[in-house]
């Protein structure tokens, strides 16, 4: 799908002629002139995509969060940044003032107004029944996310589900987690009633049924509402057999431009190379510095590569270990992403990858363990990892395994299996694991239990007096 950023303003131009002040303006958009046609529906619906590819979330920010504010990532060991923010979130000297915690929450909220404002006014535009119920599923869809990734990393978040039209009653509470998730659930469900299976042409990309149902099955996981997960879940995966998804027969596969929205693919943010300002900073930023001019950002540890066993295939996909030279001799352990490098982008923010957001992958391994919180040694449990592990070019799991013992397998195959793509630590939070997995990276790193959660951002705090702050900060 292609990135269509629509931008609402008022223009207005004073000169000396107070006369001018008398006319009114010919290019103000509101909602009262804008929503028209099915075209002004579509692009108030794009307009709700376009934050995902922000540096202020996928683009940036989010990697910080989920790679070197976990185990997966850390500065150091010789890399010098400037950059105090992503130091901080490294090492948890982070404060309420960190500029990231601001950057993601203002740009989650823009989103979300936009989405209200979708589906506020969408209803009243005279077109095709279809393609509106369509577009009200992905603002839902697209709402429901922007929640999903609030509330699990900042706990308690305001609940606005009507657009902003004015400046009157901006000061809204934070609403009971309780409260978050069951919009959520009802955004998505919303969405999977309306959405289609897949799209054609330009539309590729955008959200599917499939994809609200596997946001569903994501979202039971982390309520450890383990038998809706897993039905959800193999809702998704009955959809192979109607040639939806699939698994691509290489790893690597997954991860090539010329597979974008591909059978592996349920949701991904669109990337579009060539000068159009839309592609990816991934194949910049995370490529060594001495490799074609790099940023050398989200640099993996060697926690996570010695993860992996000299067979697994997915190792040398995810991580390009150098040798000094060229790596400098003052950098202990020169290893860097590998997933994300487009041969064919001649600059940072020109790569036509695509950020896969959910693949097919993670649903397997999200059956695989809602099965197995239902109780050991479950057929289809093994079933859905091994169909992983043989990919990786691993054996079978060993069979008869206690419960315990196949819930750690599930946890190491989605670190393996799902590194740099946004997921680790969400799963370190919901399996109480963040606090261990950090210290056993990096003994002199420890987190406080109140760190789990991210502060709400000063900045929103003190522009309104009804939040409250999560504790310990």
């Amino acid at each position: 799908m292609k990135h269509i950023i629509t931008i609402l303003f008022v223009g207005l131009i004073f000169t000396s002629c107070s006369k001018v002040l008398d006319k009114k303006p010919e290019a103000v958009f509101s909602p009262a002139n804008f929503y028209k046609t099915s075209a002004d529906g579509i692009a108030a619906v794009s307009a709700v995509y376009s934050p995902l590819f922000s540096p202020n979330l996928y683009n940036q920010v989010m990697w910080v969060f989920q790679d070197q504010s976990t185990d997966d990532a850390e500065w150091g060991n010789g890399r010098n940044t400037a950059n105090q923010a992503k130091n901080d979130l490294d090492k948890y000297t982070f404060t309420p003032s960190t500029v990231y915690f601001y950057a993601l929450w203002t740009t989650c909220y823009q989103a979300i107004n936009r989405a209200n404002t979708a589906i506020d006014n969408i209803p009243g535009i005279t077109m095709d029944a279809t393609l509106k119920s369509r577009l009200i599923g992905e603002a839902a869809f697209l709402r429901a996310f922007y929640y999903f990734t609030l509330v699990r990393l900042y706990g308690k978040v305001p609940l606005i589900t009507k657009a902003t039209k004015d400046l009157s009653n901006l000061n809204v509470p934070r609403s009971p987690v309780d409260s978050v998730y069951t919009q959520i659930i009802k955004d998505f469900t919303v969405a999977e009633n309306s959405l289609p299976l897949s799209y054609s042409g330009t539309d590729k990309g955008r959200a599917t049924k499939g994809a609200a149902k596997a946001f569903v099955a994501s979202v039971y996981l982390t309520l450890q509402q383990w038998d809706k997960a897993s039905a959800k879940a193999k809702e998704v995966i009955d959809l192979e057999s109607q040639g939806i998804y699939g698994l691509w027969t290489n790893y690597s596969d997954a991860f090539l431009v010329a597979n974008k929205n591909g059978k592996e693919s349920i949701f991904e943010i669109q990337a579009l190379g060539g000068g159009f300002g839309q592609g990816s900073f991934m194949q910049g930023y995370m490529r060594a510095p001495y490799d074609r001019g790099g940023y050398g950002d989200d640099p993996p540890t060697k926690n996570i590569y010695d993860s992996y066993s000299t067979s697994d295939k997915r190792r040398d996909v995810n991580l390009k270990l150098f040798t000094s030279p060229p790596a400098p001799s003052s950098i202990l352990f020169p290893c860097y992403v590998g997933k994300y490098q487009d041969p064919g982008a001649t600059a940072n923010g020109e790569g036509n990858n695509n950020y896969p957001i959910f693949r097919y992958a993670e649903i397997l391994l999200i059956y695989a363990e809602a099965l197995n919180e239902q109780g050991s040694n479950n057929p289809d449990a093994y079933a859905a990892i091994n169909r992983i592990r043989n990919r990786a070019g691993l054996n079978d799991l060993t069979p008869n395994l206690s419960q315990g013992q196949f819930r750690d397998s599930v946890y190491l195959e989605r670190r393996l299996e799902l590194a740099f793509e946004g997921h680790r630590r969400y799963d370190l939070i919901r399996t109480g694991k963040l606090a261990e997995a950090v210290n056993a990276q990096n003994p002199s790193i420890i987190i406080k239990p109140y760190q789990v959660l991210f502060p709400i951002p000063q900045s929103e705090r003190d522009a309104n007096h009804m939040l409250d702050q999560n504790p310990g900060y």
